[in-house]
């Protein structure tokens, strides 16, 4: 299907993103949000990210940074789940509070996690 940017005037395809179209050339919005998306059509349509919850994540990350027992920082530990996961660091931040609230991972000092005890 073709489309014509209303911004660059460039007529060709379109770029689903996140439910809308934006245009191939330069990236803008030219078709309504959302029109028709779900949250499962959107997480089926992602490739390459796994959704499902991943009981292991902390570990591997945790193994990362120098292993099981090592005390790392909330930055460190926020900027290696972004990159793992591929997300933005306010999204990683969100995962380190839930693991917090969880106890999967506990606080050792200001600004310092380590991963809980088994």
């Amino acid at each position: 299907m073709t489309t014509r940017c209303h911004y660059c005037g460039y007529q060709g395809g379109v770029n689903r993103v996140h439910g809308h179209g934006q245009c191939a050339r330069c990236g803008t919005n030219i078709e309504p949000c959302c029109s028709g998306a779900s949250a499962e059509g959107e997480a089926a349509a992602t490739s390459g990210i796994d959704t499902g919850p991943d009981p292991g994540l902390l570990a591997r990350t945790f193994l990362h940074l120098g292993g099981p027992a090592v005390t790392v920082t909330f930055d460190s530990l926020r900027f290696a789940l972004a990159q793992r996961l591929g997300v933005d660091l306010d999204e990683a931040m969100l995962v380190i509070e839930a693991a917090e609230r969880t106890g999967l991972i506990v606080p050792s000092g200001p600004g310092l996690y380590r991963l809980r005890s088994s």
